[in-house]
């Protein structure tokens, strides 16, 4: 019996956490709200010269909220950068929109950046909620991307989205 009340109480918590977060409800998100999505870790692998390399990930964007619907909310990227193994990939910020679906909790980033080469890319990155924290939202980001000198990346991020303003 102490388990089932046990069982209700964490249901209870995590119900009530999960609203907290202002994309989990379209009621609580508005035109004009700006968020932050920065990287807690990530990596990034690629095959070169016949060999995996894995080395480093990262990404640190700032959003504003453009529309607001039913089921998703849409906004635009107002700066941020984009990080494998050192190298910054330069976002090219008028470019980059994403979205956020409401019912099942994914977003997606996408634009196009400059690489260290001067070489143009698009970067698409997927999102999915994982969890709550301190007032923000685990996320898990995924991309695949061609880099310098055609690695083709597949990077994976745990990043962290909150309410800036």
């Amino acid at each position: 019996m102490t388990l089932f009340f046990l069982g209700v109480l964490l249901l209870s918590v995590s119900a009530t956490s999960v609203f907290a977060d202002p994309w989990y409800g379209s009621g609580a998100v508005a035109v004009g709200d700006r968020y932050s999505v920065t990287t807690l870790s990530g990596f990034a692998q690629a095959w070169i010269n016949d060999r995996l390399v894995t080395d480093s990930a990262s990404l640190a964007l700032y959003v504003q909220v453009t529309f607001v619907g039913s089921y998703n909310v849409v906004f635009r990227v107002l700066s941020g950068t984009f990080q494998v193994g050192g190298k910054v990939y330069s976002i090219d910020v008028g470019l980059w929109r994403g979205g956020y679906n409401l019912q099942t909790h994914t977003s997606i980033y996408e634009g196009s950046a400059t690489a260290p080469n001067g070489r143009e890319g698009y970067f698409t990155l997927y999102g999915e909620d994982t969890g709550l924290s301190n007032g923000g939202v685990l996320m898990h980001l995924y991309s695949d991307f061609i880099g310098e000198y055609n690695a083709n990346w597949h990077v994976s991020l745990t990043a962290i989205r909150y309410q800036i303003s």
